[in-house]
């Protein structure tokens, strides 16, 4: 029976790896081909057009967090839970999904329409942009393909659409179109990949796709709490650049893009291994919650060293890493992309910590922990904005960042724990015990 379990083990192992590699390889070309092809855009664009192009998709991405519904690790948990309701529990989820798309679209036209009433090219390209928001529901199925430990098939519909729309921000390129053509870019990309996800669904045996008002009343009941949390995450995410273009102007809000998309680049690994691992440390718990610690602080740590070495190799190369991205234009991001570089690390802490909110049935902290991350972002950004720009918004966000992954949580009795956990791992607690066990066993040899 022994050797049946630890076969077992090494299969559900093995699975894990194969399908963390699968989702790492698709981000590994989705950052090639967005290097590539992005920051020949960036330059075609200028810092001044692609600050329009990021201030509506700040907007766009402040609004996603409210179209999503804070869906996402509650239904991976309960798609795990009862294999037999999967077709009516992602049925529900996307029918929900795409009510909030569409109220969220409206607002960001209203919201634009007010801010910059006299600018058609960012109304424009802010609604191209927010179109996508509809598509996006293919993230649904993504998450039933993540709970089967199955990513490769959306990792291939998610290749094919980036390949796809290169090619279309290349024609742009040479055609010479203005900066709402590459606005729509988004959407058609979401919109290929929704396609070819939902074919590789049905030709995998998912079920019929249907709508129960009691499981929609179920999913809002937990995930709730992931709505507020997901708005504040946004408004400290994406309300720099809200700020930066009001105080400012566009011009510094596309150098300060160009600072947080290299700090982020890095970003499909720990997505990678967050993704692939949540499902293992759910299936964990109804093992032992010995083993279920041991992988959570597993996932901390891998989190926060590979943080930790990603920016220390952006904060030496910085100067460099620009002039090959963006170029000798976009050199004045260098003192945001000094901070910017570190504050990743955390924000991946706190995602992690998700799956640990979920097991201990702690997901009404969510929204507190995070709401003192936007207030401190919030202030930070009124302080410091108007007097340093970018760096000033990177500063700021930093600052939030660390707030809400460590700070928050030690306010409240009950969450503290989770910020032993984190600290147990970042000094590698169970290698350490691991280290100890080898010794005992050497000393009595």
């Amino acid at each position: 029976m022994k050797n049946i379990i630890e076969k077992i083990k090494i299969l559900k192992n093995k699975k894990v790896t194969k399908n963390t590699m699968w989702i790492m390889a698709e981000r590994i070309v989705q950052m090639l081909i967005s290097l590539v092809v992005g920051v020949i855009s960036a330059r075609y664009l200028g810092p001044s057009n692609y600050g329009i192009l990021n201030y509506g998709a700040s907007l766009v991405v402040l609004f996603t967090a409210i179209s999503k519904l804070g869906l996402e690790t509650v239904m991976i948990k309960d798609l795990v839970d009862d294999r037999k309701k999967n077709g009516v529990i992602l049925g529900t989820a996307m029918v929900m999904r795409l009510i909030s798309s569409g109220l969220s679209i409206l607002c960001i036209t209203i919201i634009v329409m007010v801010l910059k009433p006299n600018d058609n090219v960012i109304l424009v390209t802010s609604v191209l942009q927010a179109i996508a928001m509809i598509f996006q529901i293919y993230e649904i199925l993504d998450f039933w393909f993540q709970s089967n430990l199955n990513s490769k098939y959306v990792s291939i519909a998610k290749t094919v659409a980036y390949v796809v729309v290169a090619g279309y921000k290349i024609l742009l390129l040479i055609l010479k179109k203005p900066v709402e053509w590459f606005a729509f870019s988004t959407t058609l990309d979401y919109l290929l990949i929704l396609i070819m996800t939902f074919c590789m669904y049905k030709k995998n045996g998912g079920q019929k796709l249907k709508f129960s008002f009691k499981i929609s009343k179920s999913l809002i009941s937990r995930s709730y709490h992931f709505i507020i949390s997901g708005i504040m995450v946004s408004i400290y995410g994406q309300m720099d650049k809200l700020m930066i273009g009001s105080y400012i102007g566009e011009k510094e809000v596309g150098l300060y893009s160009a600072a947080t998309t290299i700090s982020t680049m890095w970003s499909f690994i720990p997505d990678a291994i967050i993704n692939s691992m949540r499902p293992v440390i759910y299936e964990a718990n109804k093992v032992s919650k010995e083993l279920y610690l041991k992988r959570q602080r597993l996932l901390y740590a891998i989190i926060f060293w590979l943080g930790i070495f990603f920016a220390m190799g952006i904060t030496i190369f910085s100067t460099l890493i620009i002039n090959i991205i963006y170029g000798k234009d976009y050199i004045a991001a260098k003192p945001a992309l000094l901070v910017s570089a570190w504050y990743p690390t955390f924000a991946y802490l706190g995602v992690a910590r998700n799956t640990w909110t979920v097991v201990n049935n702690k997901i009404k902290y969510t929204k507190r922990y995070i709401f003192w991350g936007a207030f401190t972002n919030v202030i930070f950004n009124c302080l410091l904005i108007p007097k340093w720009g970018g760096f000033g918004a990177a500063i700021a966000t930093l600052i939030a960042e660390i707030t809400v992954a460590i700070i928050s949580p030690l306010f409240y009795k009950e969450t503290r724990i989770s910020v032993k956990h984190i600290m147990e791992a970042i000094v590698l607690k169970d290698l350490r015990k691991e280290h100890k066990k080898e010794d005992c066993v050497n000393s009595k040899k």
